[in-house]
C-alpha cells in the first residue's frame, strides 16, 4: 500500500563555510507516523529541525510538505504547509499575556466594510480560545490574561506546545518537549502526539530520555555528525542499539560509585522557609552532600532554588550558610558568601548569548583573576582555556559566540564557570536539560567529583533517573512543600511518585512539611 507521504527531504544538506552539518540523501514522514531523532549535541537535530521550520536555509535539496514544495529559508511558508514547531528555547514573548502568545499571529476580526472596515481585538474570544487549547494539552490552572514572563519554565513549554497545537498542523515538530516537565506532564505531551499521529498527522520527535523515544516512536532514526546513520524499527531500538548509533561505538556505562554516608558540617540549613508559591520547607544540605529535589510541575522545585539564590524574596522562615544567618536581597549576595547557581532556563537566566565563550566561562571569575581589578587580556585567555578544557566544551576558538555551540556544550560552560568559582553551595536547576546521554555522563561525573572534594550540591530534576543516580538523599515536593524526605536505600519511582501526588503514609512522611536529616 502506497505511503501518504507528509515530509520528503531529497539531497538537503547544509555546510557552513568548508563544515558540513548536515547531510540526508532521502527521508520521509508518512501521515499517521511518529519519527523520532535522536543523536548527541552537535548532531545536526536543530539543523534538521530548522530546515523543515524554514529556519534554516540548506545548502542543497529540495523539501515537500504534503506534496508541495517548500521555499528554502521562509518560514512563513513553512506555516502555511503545515508545519508547527515547539522549539526547545521556545520563542514567546515574555511581557505578553498567555492568550496574546498563544493566538500571536492570527488576523483580528474584521467588522464593517469597504471603507468603514476596521480591524478589532476580540478579547474575550481570544480568552476563551486560549482556555480552551490550554485544556486540550491538559492544562487548567493557567491565567491567561498573566504575563508569560510570571511562569516557570514548564508552564511556559506546555504553552508553547498548546500555541503549536492550535495551528492544526500537518507535521508537528518537537523539539525535546518534555525536558523540562515532570513524568505526569511529560505523559500529557506524548499522548498528544499519539492524538495527532491517529488524527493523520505525522510527527517529528527529537528527544534524549531514550524510554521516552522507546515509548512513542514508530521509527528511530540517528544522527551522527549530521549524517543519518541509522533508520531503526522499535524492535530494533533498543537504548543499547540508539546509544551505539549514536556516539560510532559502544558506550559503557557512567562508573559512578553510589554516594557513601557523609559525616560532615551542614553547609545549607533552610527552616519553615516560605515565598510566593513556596512552603513552608525544612531542608539540610551537607558538605560533601548530594540532595535531590523531586516533585510535578508547579510543586515548587525551581522556587526553592530561586528563593535560596536571591532571585525570589522570602516571606518568611530562616536560611543559615556556612554557620551565618542568610538573608540575599539579590543573587549577586549569594555569589559573594559562596553560592551558585545553574539555572534551567540557560538562554535567559546564564548565558550572554552574542558574547564569546571566553567572556562567558569568565565570568564569576573576573574579580580573582584581575590585579588591582585591571584585568589582562592573556591572563583571561588562559583562565577561559583552563576551564574548557578541565570540562571538555568542545569549540572552534574560544571567541566565538557561546550561542554557536551545542546545547551540552553551552551546559558544561555554564558548569565550568562555577567550579571555577570554587563555591561551597551549588544550585542545579534541571541540569542536564537538553544535554545527550554523553554529555549527561559527562556532567554527573563532574557533580559527582565537586561532592567529593567537599561540594554541598541541591539538585532539582523532573528526570527520577537522574535523581536516583546521583543523589545521596531525594526531597520530594508538592504544592510548594516539602513532604517527603527518601534516603538512598528506599530509592524507588513508585514511593517518589507516591510522595509528589500528596498520597504517601508511608515513614518518609511522618514529618510532613519538614525534610530534614
Amino acid at each position: 500500500m502506497q505511503r501518504d507521504v507528509a515530509v520528503r527531504l531529497r539531497d538537503v544538506s547544509k555546510s557552513y563555510g568548508p563544515v558540513k552539518v548536515l547531510d540526508v540523501p532521502s527521508l520521509e514522514l508518512a501521515r499517521g507516523e511518529i519519527v523520532a531523532v535522536v543523536g548527541e549535541n552537535g548532531a545536526g537535530k536543530s539543523t534538521l529541525m530548522g530546515v523543515l521550520s524554514g529556519t534554516v536555509t540548506p545548502t542543497t535539496g529540495t523539501i515537500e510538505i504534503a506534496g508541495k514544495g517548500l521555499a528554502a529559508g521562509r518560514p512563513d511558508h513553512s506555516r502555511e504547509l503545515g508545519v508547527a514547531l515547539v522549539a526547545q528555547e521556545f520563542p514567546l514573548v515574555g511581557q505578553l499575556s498567555v492568550a496574546e502568545n498563544l493566538l500571536l499571529g492570527r488576523r483580528p476580526r474584521q467588522t464593517g466594510s469597504g471603507r468603514l472596515a476596521r480591524a478589532v481585538f476580540d478579547k474575550a474570544g481570544t480568552r476563551a480560545e486560549a482556555r480552551e487549547l490550554l485544556a486540550e494539552v491538559g492544562v487548567t490552572t493557567v491565567d491567561v490574561d498573566r504575563p508569560v514572563e510570571r511562569y516557570p519554565v514548564p508552564v511556559r513549554q506546555m504553552i508553547e506546545i498548546a500555541k503549536a497545537w492550535g495551528h492544526r498542523p500537518v507535521v508537528l515538530v518537537l523539539d525535546e518537549p518534555t525536558s523540562s516537565l515532570g513524568p505526569v506532564e511529560a505523559g500529557r505531551v506524548l499522548d498528544l502526539a499519539r492524538r495527532h499521529a491517529a488524527a493523520g498527522g505525522a510527527v517529528l520527535f527529537i528527544g534524549h530520555r531514550l524510554d521516552e523515544v522507546r515509548a512513542i516512536a514508530d521509527r528511530v532514526i540517528v544522527l551522527r555528525s549530521g549524517r543519518l546513520v541509522a533508520d531503526l524499527t522499535p524492535d530494533q531500538a533498543t537504548e543499547e542499539r540508539m546509544i551505539r548509533e549514536m556516539v560510532g561505538a559502544e558506550l559503557a556505562r557512567a562508573d559512578l560509585a553510589p554516594p557513601s554516608s557523609v559525616e560532615r558540617a551542614t553547609t545549607l540549613s533552610v527552616r519553615a522557609l516560605t515565598a510566593d508559591g513556596l512552603g513552608p520547607v525544612d531542608l539540610d544540605v551537607r558538605a560533601g552532600e548530594i540532595v535531590g529535589v523531586a516533585g510535578l510541575m508547579g510543586s515548587g522545585r525551581s522556587r526553592l532554588l530561586h528563593t535560596i539564590m536571591g532571585a525570589q524574596p522570602r516571606t518568611g522562615g530562616t536560611v543559615v550558610f556556612d554557620g551565618e544567618d542568610f538573608r540575599p536581597r539579590h543573587p549577586a549576595d549569594a555569589v559573594e558568601v559562596g553560592i551558585g547557581m545553574v539555572p534551567e532556563d540557560r538562554k535567559a537566566q546564564s548565558l550572554l548569548p552574542t558574547h564569546s565563550v571566553r567572556w562567558n566561562v569568565t565570568l564569576t571569575t573576573l574579580r580573582r583573576i584581575s590585579r588591582r581589578g585591571v584585568l589582562g587580556p592573556k591572563t583571561d585567555k588562559r583562565h577561559a582555556a583552563r576551564i574548557v578544557r578541565d570540562l571538555g566544551v568542545r569549540l572552534r576558538t574560544q571567541e566565538q559566540p557561546i550561542s554557536d555551540l551545542s546545547g551540552g556544550n553551552q551546559q558544561k560552560a555554564v558548569f565550568g564557570r562555577w567550579l571555577a568559582a570554587e563555591p561551597k553551595l551549588l544550585l542545579l536547576d534541571e541540569p542536564t536539560r537538553g544535554v545527550d546521554v554523553g554529555a549527561k555522563a559527562e556532567i554527573y561525573s563532574l557533580i559527582d567529583d565537586a561532592a567529593e572534594k567537599g561540594l554541598a550540591v541541591l539538585v532539582a530534576s523532573s528526570e527520577l533517573e537522574e535523581l536516583m543516580w546521583i543523589c545521596h538523599r531525594i526531597v520530594v515536593m508538592a504544592r510548594g512543600r516539602a513532604v517527603a524526605d527518601v534516603s538512598r536505600e528506599r530509592f524507588a519511582k513508585e514511593v517518589i511518585m507516591t510522595a509528589a501526588a500528596g498520597t504517601q503514609t508511608g515513614p518518609d512522611t511522618r514529618n510532613r512539611g519538614k525534610a530534614s536529616t
